[in-house]
Protein backbone atom coordinates (compact mmCIF):
# COMPACT_ATOMS: atom_id res chain seq x y z
CA UNK A 1 0.00 0.00 0.00
CA UNK A 2 0.98 3.92 -0.58
CA UNK A 3 -0.57 7.05 0.35
CA UNK A 4 -0.41 10.47 -0.85
CA UNK A 5 -1.38 12.82 1.58
CA UNK A 6 -5.21 11.25 2.40
CA UNK A 7 -5.70 9.42 -0.63
CA UNK A 8 -4.58 5.42 -0.30
CA UNK A 9 -3.60 2.87 -3.23
CA UNK A 10 -3.70 -1.08 -2.65
CA UNK A 11 -1.57 -3.27 -4.78
CA UNK A 12 -4.32 -3.38 -7.36
CA UNK A 13 -3.84 0.68 -8.00
CA UNK A 14 -0.35 -0.29 -9.18
CA UNK A 15 -1.37 -3.85 -11.07
CA UNK A 16 -4.16 -1.34 -13.39
CA UNK A 17 -1.59 1.52 -13.48
CA UNK A 18 1.24 -1.50 -14.97
CA UNK A 19 -1.52 -2.65 -17.28
CA UNK A 20 -2.87 0.66 -18.66
CA UNK A 21 1.37 1.59 -19.53
CA UNK A 22 1.98 -2.15 -21.15
CA UNK A 23 -1.05 -0.43 -23.15
CA UNK A 24 0.44 2.17 -24.60
CA UNK A 25 3.22 2.31 -27.67
CA UNK A 26 5.86 3.67 -25.68
CA UNK A 27 6.09 1.48 -23.17
CA UNK A 28 5.98 -2.13 -24.97
CA UNK A 29 9.40 -2.69 -25.35
CA UNK A 30 11.19 -0.91 -22.44
CA UNK A 31 13.83 -2.89 -22.00
CA UNK A 32 17.12 -0.80 -22.32
CA UNK A 33 15.09 2.43 -22.81
CA UNK A 34 15.32 5.80 -20.79
CA UNK A 35 12.63 7.71 -19.47
CA UNK A 36 12.57 10.82 -18.23
CA UNK A 37 9.83 11.37 -15.60
CA UNK A 38 8.96 15.09 -14.77
CA UNK A 39 5.24 14.42 -12.67
CA UNK A 40 3.88 15.75 -10.09
CA UNK A 41 1.62 13.44 -8.22
CA UNK A 42 3.52 11.10 -6.11
CA UNK A 43 2.02 7.66 -7.15
CA UNK A 44 1.80 9.15 -10.95
CA UNK A 45 6.16 8.67 -10.56
CA UNK A 46 6.40 5.64 -8.21
CA UNK A 47 4.17 3.53 -10.21
CA UNK A 48 5.83 4.32 -13.21
CA UNK A 49 8.78 3.88 -11.78
CA UNK A 50 8.77 0.55 -10.31
CA UNK A 51 6.84 -0.71 -13.89
CA UNK A 52 10.49 0.25 -15.55
CA UNK A 53 12.32 -1.22 -12.80
CA UNK A 54 10.46 -4.57 -13.37
CA UNK A 55 10.71 -4.07 -16.90
CA UNK A 56 14.27 -3.44 -17.50
CA UNK A 57 13.66 0.09 -18.71
CA UNK A 58 15.36 3.19 -17.01
CA UNK A 59 14.17 6.11 -15.06
CA UNK A 60 15.72 9.66 -15.06
CA UNK A 61 14.14 12.10 -12.24
CA UNK A 62 13.57 15.87 -12.38
CA UNK A 63 11.66 17.86 -10.13
CA UNK A 64 8.25 18.76 -11.11
CA UNK A 65 8.93 22.73 -11.16
CA UNK A 66 10.96 21.94 -14.25
CA UNK A 67 9.44 24.20 -16.75
CA UNK A 68 8.69 22.15 -20.08
CA UNK A 69 11.18 23.33 -22.16
CA UNK A 70 14.18 22.78 -20.12
CA UNK A 71 12.53 19.18 -19.16
CA UNK A 72 12.99 18.20 -22.48
CA UNK A 73 16.26 19.29 -23.26
CA UNK A 74 17.58 17.50 -19.97
CA UNK A 75 15.80 14.35 -21.49
CA UNK A 76 17.71 14.62 -24.53
CA UNK A 77 20.87 15.51 -23.27
CA UNK A 78 20.30 12.18 -21.51
CA UNK A 79 19.68 10.15 -24.52
CA UNK A 80 16.18 9.63 -23.00
CA UNK A 81 13.22 7.80 -25.90
CA UNK A 82 10.61 9.67 -24.18
CA UNK A 83 9.63 12.37 -21.68
CA UNK A 84 6.14 11.84 -19.69
CA UNK A 85 6.14 15.55 -18.26
CA UNK A 86 3.33 15.89 -16.04
CA UNK A 87 0.82 13.33 -17.30
CA UNK A 88 1.71 9.94 -17.06
CA UNK A 89 -0.42 9.36 -19.34
CA UNK A 90 1.04 11.50 -22.01
CA UNK A 91 4.72 10.34 -22.85
CA UNK A 92 6.42 12.61 -25.51
CA UNK A 93 8.99 11.24 -27.74
CA UNK A 94 12.24 13.17 -27.50
CA UNK A 95 13.34 11.93 -30.78
CA UNK A 96 16.62 10.80 -29.50
CA UNK A 97 18.80 7.72 -30.94
CA UNK A 98 17.57 5.42 -27.41
CA UNK A 99 20.31 3.14 -27.12
CA UNK A 100 20.52 0.16 -24.87
CA UNK A 101 21.15 0.78 -21.65
CA UNK A 102 21.55 -1.02 -18.45
CA UNK A 103 18.64 -0.83 -16.15
CA UNK A 104 18.82 2.05 -13.92
CA UNK A 105 17.97 4.79 -11.58
CA UNK A 106 19.08 8.19 -13.11
CA UNK A 107 19.84 11.90 -11.70
CA UNK A 108 21.52 14.81 -12.64
CA UNK A 109 24.14 16.07 -10.03
CA UNK A 110 23.22 19.53 -7.86
CA UNK A 111 26.12 21.33 -9.97
CA UNK A 112 26.80 23.10 -6.44
CA UNK A 113 30.49 22.81 -7.84
CA UNK A 114 30.59 22.36 -11.00
CA UNK A 115 28.39 21.67 -13.82
CA UNK A 116 25.77 19.45 -13.40
CA UNK A 117 26.66 15.32 -14.45
CA UNK A 118 24.06 12.78 -15.20
CA UNK A 119 24.75 9.80 -12.24
CA UNK A 120 23.30 6.64 -13.20
CA UNK A 121 22.77 3.93 -10.76
CA UNK A 122 21.49 0.18 -11.77
CA UNK A 123 18.71 -0.93 -10.36
CA UNK A 124 20.99 -3.38 -8.50
CA UNK A 125 22.87 -0.68 -7.19
CA UNK A 126 19.60 0.65 -5.45
CA UNK A 127 18.70 -2.80 -4.22
CA UNK A 128 21.95 -2.95 -2.35
CA UNK A 129 21.17 0.30 -0.69
CA UNK A 130 17.31 -0.66 -0.08
CA UNK A 131 19.08 -3.94 1.53
CA UNK A 132 21.75 -2.01 3.82
CA UNK A 133 19.64 0.59 4.72
CA UNK A 134 16.71 -1.36 6.15
CA UNK A 135 19.26 -3.20 8.28
CA UNK A 136 18.99 -0.41 10.50
CA UNK A 137 15.04 -1.18 10.84
CA UNK A 138 16.15 -4.73 12.67
CA UNK A 139 15.29 -4.34 16.13
CA UNK A 140 12.41 -1.58 15.91
CA UNK A 141 9.90 -3.58 18.36
CA UNK A 142 7.15 -2.46 15.96
CA UNK A 143 6.16 -1.20 12.37
CA UNK A 144 6.84 2.81 12.40
CA UNK A 145 4.64 4.40 9.66
CA UNK A 146 6.81 6.78 6.97
CA UNK A 147 5.43 10.35 6.50
CA UNK A 148 7.49 11.60 3.36
CA UNK A 149 7.63 15.02 3.82
CA UNK A 150 10.78 15.86 0.86
CA UNK A 151 9.86 15.54 -2.83
CA UNK A 152 10.02 11.85 -4.05
CA UNK A 153 11.84 13.26 -7.22
CA UNK A 154 15.01 12.71 -5.37
CA UNK A 155 16.62 9.55 -4.08
CA UNK A 156 16.47 10.64 -0.35
CA UNK A 157 12.47 10.48 -0.85
CA UNK A 158 12.20 8.02 -3.26
CA UNK A 159 14.50 5.27 -2.39
CA UNK A 160 15.20 5.22 1.38
CA UNK A 161 11.77 7.12 2.02
CA UNK A 162 9.49 4.91 -0.19
CA UNK A 163 11.00 1.83 -1.59
CA UNK A 164 12.75 1.04 1.83
CA UNK A 165 9.20 1.08 3.33
CA UNK A 166 7.75 -1.25 0.39
CA UNK A 167 10.20 -3.46 1.48
CA UNK A 168 9.55 -3.57 4.89
CA UNK A 169 6.11 -3.90 3.78
CA UNK A 170 5.02 -0.90 5.56
CA UNK A 171 3.18 1.82 4.54
CA UNK A 172 4.70 5.25 3.53
CA UNK A 173 2.91 8.27 3.15
CA UNK A 174 3.79 10.94 1.16
CA UNK A 175 2.79 14.76 1.77
CA UNK A 176 2.35 16.68 -1.20
CA UNK A 177 0.18 19.66 0.03
CA UNK A 178 1.66 22.76 0.38
CA UNK A 179 0.66 23.79 3.44
CA UNK A 180 2.00 23.09 6.79
CA UNK A 181 -0.40 22.35 8.80
CA UNK A 182 -1.77 19.53 6.70
CA UNK A 183 1.80 17.90 7.49
CA UNK A 184 1.36 18.63 11.30
CA UNK A 185 -1.72 17.01 11.26
CA UNK A 186 -0.62 14.26 9.55
CA UNK A 187 2.63 13.46 12.26
CA UNK A 188 -0.27 14.18 14.97
CA UNK A 189 -2.63 11.78 14.28
CA UNK A 190 0.22 8.91 13.32
CA UNK A 191 2.08 8.91 16.87
CA UNK A 192 4.46 6.01 15.81
CA UNK A 193 5.76 7.85 12.51
CA UNK A 194 9.03 8.15 11.40
CA UNK A 195 9.31 11.72 9.55
CA UNK A 196 11.54 12.27 6.36
CA UNK A 197 12.41 15.83 6.29
CA UNK A 198 15.16 18.43 5.96
CA UNK A 199 16.58 20.89 8.25
CA UNK A 200 14.62 23.73 6.84
CA UNK A 201 11.24 22.31 6.95
CA UNK A 202 11.63 21.08 10.49
CA UNK A 203 12.21 24.58 11.22
CA UNK A 204 9.11 25.71 9.54
CA UNK A 205 7.38 22.99 11.16
CA UNK A 206 8.90 23.40 14.40
CA UNK A 207 7.93 27.26 14.62
CA UNK A 208 4.47 26.34 13.89
CA UNK A 209 4.09 23.47 16.60
CA UNK A 210 5.14 25.68 19.39
CA UNK A 211 6.22 22.07 21.42
CA UNK A 212 2.79 20.80 21.21
CA UNK A 213 3.47 17.50 20.53
CA UNK A 214 6.30 14.83 20.24
CA UNK A 215 8.00 13.37 16.90
CA UNK A 216 8.61 9.55 17.06
CA UNK A 217 11.79 9.31 14.99
CA UNK A 218 13.14 12.27 12.69
CA UNK A 219 15.46 11.59 9.98
CA UNK A 220 17.08 14.55 8.57
CA UNK A 221 19.24 14.84 5.12
CA UNK A 222 20.34 16.87 2.53
CA UNK A 223 22.19 19.51 4.86
CA UNK A 224 23.27 19.51 8.44
CA UNK A 225 21.13 21.33 10.63
CA UNK A 226 22.64 23.37 13.13
CA UNK A 227 23.64 22.37 16.38
CA UNK A 228 21.22 24.29 18.36
CA UNK A 229 18.27 22.80 15.82
CA UNK A 230 19.80 19.37 16.60
CA UNK A 231 19.00 20.01 20.18
CA UNK A 232 15.35 21.18 19.56
CA UNK A 233 15.07 18.12 17.67
CA UNK A 234 16.96 15.69 20.14
CA UNK A 235 14.94 17.33 22.51
CA UNK A 236 11.27 16.94 21.22
CA UNK A 237 12.03 13.55 19.58
CA UNK A 238 12.42 10.26 20.81
CA UNK A 239 14.79 9.39 17.91
CA UNK A 240 16.58 11.59 15.61
CA UNK A 241 18.68 10.18 12.53
CA UNK A 242 21.32 11.44 10.42
CA UNK A 243 21.32 10.19 6.96
CA UNK A 244 24.51 11.30 5.02
CA UNK A 245 25.13 10.77 1.34
CA UNK A 246 25.18 12.07 -2.42
CA UNK A 247 23.74 11.23 -5.71
CA UNK A 248 26.35 8.91 -6.80
CA UNK A 249 26.07 6.44 -3.77
CA UNK A 250 22.40 7.15 -2.85
CA UNK A 251 22.60 6.39 1.10
CA UNK A 252 26.34 6.16 2.64
CA UNK A 253 26.03 6.51 6.44
CA UNK A 254 23.76 7.03 9.30
CA UNK A 255 24.13 8.42 12.87
CA UNK A 256 21.01 7.58 15.31
CA UNK A 257 20.97 10.26 17.75
CA UNK A 258 24.04 12.37 16.03
CA UNK A 259 26.64 13.81 18.81
CA UNK A 260 26.92 16.89 16.55
CA UNK A 261 25.66 18.16 13.46
CA UNK A 262 29.01 16.67 11.89
CA UNK A 263 28.32 13.01 13.34
CA UNK A 264 26.95 10.93 10.18
CA UNK A 265 27.63 7.56 12.33
CA UNK A 266 27.97 4.15 10.89
CA UNK A 267 28.71 3.13 7.41
CA UNK A 268 25.65 0.76 5.56
CA UNK A 269 27.48 -2.46 5.17
CA UNK A 270 27.56 -2.20 1.68
CA UNK A 271 29.47 0.63 2.09
CA UNK A 272 33.64 0.76 2.50
CA UNK A 273 35.11 4.14 3.50
CA UNK A 274 38.19 5.82 3.60
CA UNK A 275 39.66 8.94 3.66
CA UNK A 276 41.86 10.73 1.32
CA UNK A 277 44.41 12.65 4.38
CA UNK A 278 45.31 16.15 3.41
CA UNK A 279 46.01 17.48 6.75
CA UNK A 280 45.78 16.67 10.44
CA UNK A 281 43.85 18.56 12.84
CA UNK A 282 42.68 17.63 16.61
CA UNK A 283 44.77 14.52 16.51
CA UNK A 284 42.05 13.41 13.30
CA UNK A 285 43.15 12.82 9.67
CA UNK A 286 41.06 14.89 7.60
CA UNK A 287 40.43 14.79 3.80
CA UNK A 288 38.07 13.85 1.38
CA UNK A 289 35.53 11.01 2.43
CA UNK A 290 35.61 8.13 0.13
CA UNK A 291 33.24 5.32 -0.44
CA UNK A 292 33.43 2.13 -2.70
CA UNK A 293 30.72 -0.53 -2.99
CA UNK A 294 30.45 -3.28 -5.24
CA UNK A 295 33.24 -2.49 -7.59
CA UNK A 296 32.64 1.52 -7.82
CA UNK A 297 34.97 3.85 -6.03
CA UNK A 298 32.62 7.66 -5.29
CA UNK A 299 34.79 10.67 -4.51
CA UNK A 300 32.37 12.48 -2.66
CA UNK A 301 33.93 15.90 -2.68
CA UNK A 302 33.17 16.35 1.15
CA UNK A 303 35.67 16.52 3.75
CA UNK A 304 35.54 14.48 7.02
CA UNK A 305 36.96 12.26 8.91
CA UNK A 306 36.92 8.99 10.87
CA UNK A 307 37.23 8.57 14.65
CA UNK A 308 38.94 5.56 15.27
CA UNK A 309 37.55 4.81 18.71
CA UNK A 310 34.04 4.61 17.47
CA UNK A 311 33.71 3.98 13.50
CA UNK A 312 31.81 6.85 13.38
CA UNK A 313 32.02 8.70 10.31
CA UNK A 314 32.02 12.89 10.60
CA UNK A 315 31.79 15.23 7.93
CA UNK A 316 32.62 18.88 7.79
CA UNK A 317 31.17 20.72 4.58
CA UNK A 318 32.61 20.56 1.26
CA UNK A 319 36.24 20.01 0.51
CA UNK A 320 36.86 23.13 -1.34
CA UNK A 321 34.61 24.66 1.11
CA UNK A 322 38.38 24.83 3.07
CA UNK A 323 39.77 28.42 3.71
CA UNK A 324 43.32 28.89 2.72
CA UNK A 325 44.24 31.42 4.80
CA UNK A 326 48.32 31.82 4.15
CA UNK A 327 48.86 28.32 3.85
CA UNK A 328 46.70 27.57 6.95
CA UNK A 329 43.27 25.51 6.76
CA UNK A 330 40.16 26.50 8.39
CA UNK A 331 37.28 24.40 8.34
CA UNK A 332 33.87 26.70 8.24
CA UNK A 333 31.92 24.39 10.17
CA UNK A 334 34.66 24.48 12.93
CA UNK A 335 34.40 28.42 12.91
CA UNK A 336 30.58 28.67 12.62
CA UNK A 337 30.60 26.04 15.87
CA UNK A 338 32.44 28.39 18.06
CA UNK A 339 30.46 31.97 16.96
CA UNK A 340 27.03 29.72 17.66
CA UNK A 341 28.29 28.92 21.10
CA UNK A 342 27.70 32.58 21.68
CA UNK A 343 24.39 33.64 23.68
CA UNK A 344 21.98 35.33 21.33
CA UNK A 345 23.63 34.34 18.13
CA UNK A 346 20.67 32.30 16.30
CA UNK A 347 22.48 31.09 13.16
CA UNK A 348 25.82 31.73 11.21
CA UNK A 349 27.72 30.46 8.10
CA UNK A 350 30.99 30.75 7.43
CA UNK A 351 32.65 30.83 3.96
CA UNK A 352 35.81 32.25 2.00
CA UNK A 353 36.60 35.30 0.70
CA UNK A 354 39.47 36.82 -0.89
CA UNK A 355 41.63 38.81 0.41
CA UNK A 356 44.82 41.33 -1.36
CA UNK A 357 47.25 39.79 0.84
CA UNK A 358 46.43 36.56 2.36
CA UNK A 359 44.53 35.59 -0.77
CA UNK A 360 41.97 34.04 1.21
CA UNK A 361 39.94 35.24 4.41
CA UNK A 362 37.38 34.37 6.72
CA UNK A 363 34.08 35.85 6.63
CA UNK A 364 30.94 34.89 8.75
CA UNK A 365 27.48 35.86 8.62
CA UNK A 366 25.30 35.94 11.53
CA UNK A 367 21.85 36.23 12.46
CA UNK A 368 21.56 37.46 15.72
CA UNK A 369 19.28 38.42 18.93
CA UNK A 370 18.75 42.06 19.88
CA UNK A 371 22.25 43.56 21.15
CA UNK A 372 24.75 41.40 20.14
CA UNK A 373 27.39 43.50 17.78
CA UNK A 374 29.80 42.17 14.78
CA UNK A 375 32.30 43.28 17.57
CA UNK A 376 30.77 40.86 20.14
CA UNK A 377 30.93 38.36 17.91
CA UNK A 378 35.08 39.29 17.18
CA UNK A 379 35.51 39.29 20.35
CA UNK A 380 34.11 36.14 21.14
CA UNK A 381 35.84 34.46 18.46
CA UNK A 382 39.28 35.48 19.60
CA UNK A 383 39.03 34.40 22.94
CA UNK A 384 38.16 30.54 21.49
CA UNK A 385 40.14 30.42 18.38
CA UNK A 386 43.56 30.81 16.83
CA UNK A 387 44.13 34.43 14.93
CA UNK A 388 43.85 32.89 11.24
CA UNK A 389 41.25 31.28 12.38
CA UNK A 390 38.66 34.23 13.44
CA UNK A 391 36.66 36.39 10.79
CA UNK A 392 37.95 39.24 9.15
CA UNK A 393 34.45 40.01 8.27
CA UNK A 394 31.61 39.65 9.89
CA UNK A 395 28.60 40.76 8.56
CA UNK A 396 25.01 41.06 11.11
CA UNK A 397 21.96 40.27 8.87
CA UNK A 398 18.44 39.74 9.27
CA UNK A 399 18.04 36.35 7.21
CA UNK A 400 21.28 33.85 5.66
CA UNK A 401 20.25 33.91 1.80
CA UNK A 402 18.96 30.59 0.88
CA UNK A 403 18.97 28.70 -2.99
CA UNK A 404 15.62 28.09 -4.10
CA UNK A 405 15.64 24.71 -2.65
CA UNK A 406 15.54 26.36 0.73
CA UNK A 407 19.50 24.98 1.35
CA UNK A 408 22.08 27.34 2.62
CA UNK A 409 25.09 27.03 0.13
CA UNK A 410 28.17 28.30 0.63
CA UNK A 411 28.79 28.44 -3.37
CA UNK A 412 25.67 30.69 -3.38
CA UNK A 413 26.32 32.90 -0.96
CA UNK A 414 30.23 33.22 -2.71
CA UNK A 415 28.26 33.91 -5.97
CA UNK A 416 25.90 36.57 -4.28
CA UNK A 417 28.92 38.53 -3.19
CA UNK A 418 31.02 38.20 -6.69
Amino acid sequence: MFIVDSQTFARADFVSRWEKLQGQEAFRQPEGKRYALCLKDAFDLVSVLLFLKEKGGSALLMHSSTPYGTALETAKRADCAYLLYGDWNAAADTGCSAGQYAPSLLQYSSGTTRLPALISRTWDEVDAEISGYNELFQKDPASLQPIILVPVSHSYGLVTGVLTAMAREEVPRVIQQSNPKFALHALAETPDHIVYTVPYLYRVFDSLRQGRSRNRRVIISGSPPTEQLLNRMLTQSEEVWQQYGCTEAGSIAVAKQPGSSQDVGMPLRHHRLGIHGSFYEGGFLRGEVITTTGAKRITTGDLGYMDPATGRLHVQGRLDDLINVSGLKVTPAEVEAIILGLPGVEETIVLKTDHPVWGEAVRALAVVSPGITDKDIRAWCIKHLPPYKVPGVIELVREIPRTPAGKISRKYLQSLER
